[in-house]
């Protein structure tokens, strides 16, 4: 392998790597929003209990209000019968009495009701509210972990800058800005092995004279099709035989 082909697959090693670091990083937020998305749900599921709570308390009140209502008018009934000369109307009174009597039953039932579901709610808070304790500790450590990672990454992305740095200083000016621009139109690798008489990158079939030419290694050869650079990869080296 050209030292030339050896010094750009050393700047492409560290640039795949630092395309891998700042993809990693830049999923970081959305990762972040995702933990933090949890913590909301908790929160507005114990904002909604608290709501239920509410409304059913103010039903109770209302219903309150309704009996208290209701008791004042049997008063006003029993008052007003005590005025009362015919025995008519004062079973027509006692029978409307009864009435409000009836519906005063039937609202204190429904206040049993509403009670009870006050207690459930109220539990449910409780519950609610715990787990909501429990799920700001794990999202405030996973934050934390979230942020030490980046920080991590930061590290490791300035590091691998210097070193790639160091790299493409070895490299002639011209034949380095060749391989960035392609590398930028690709967003992957700019240079690729001959596979099997393919590109390594498009996968296309190469003309036999491409492939002559990428094996000699005379001078960097690009592909027609996608127009990476090739190089011929090294054959691996097998196992050492001795001979008797």
């Amino acid at each position: 392998m050209t030292p030339i082909i050896e010094k750009l697959l050393l700047v492409q090693h560290h640039d795949c790597e630092l395309m891998r670091l700042e993809r990693e990083l830049s999923d970081i937020p959305a990762h972040r929003q995702a933990i933090e998305g949890r913590l909301e749900e908790h929160r507005a599921a114990l904002a909604r209990a608290k709501e239920e709570l509410r409304s059913k308390q103010a039903a109770i009140k209302e219903a309150e209000l309704e009996v208290e209502t209701c008791r004042g008018k049997i008063r006003k009934l029993r008052e007003q019968q005590m005025q009362l000369k015919s025995n008519k109307d004062f079973r027509a009174m006692e029978e409307e009495i009864a009435g409000v009597d009836r519906n005063i039953r039937t609202l204190e039932d429904g206040m049993l009701e509403l009670m009870e579901l006050v207690e459930a709610a109220q539990a449910r808070i409780r519950q609610l509210d715990a787990e909501l304790k429990e799920e700001e500790a794990r999202v405030h450590r996973e934050v934390a972990a979230l942020e030490q990672r980046a920080q991590d990454l930061r590290t490791r992305a300035e590091a691998a800058r210097q070193e790639r740095a160091r790299a493409a200083a070895e490299i002639e000016p011209e034949r380095l800005r060749q391989y960035e621009r392609i590398l930028e139109h690709h967003r992957d690798r700019a240079l690729v092995p001959v596979e099997n008489g393919a590109c390594g990158g498009c996968h296309m079939k190469l003309p036999p004279y491409q492939c002559h030419e990428a094996r000699k290694q005379a001078t960097v050869v690009l592909c027609e099709f996608c127009h990476r650079m090739l190089y011929w990869p090294e054959p691996l080296a097998g196992p050492a035989t001795s001979r008797s």
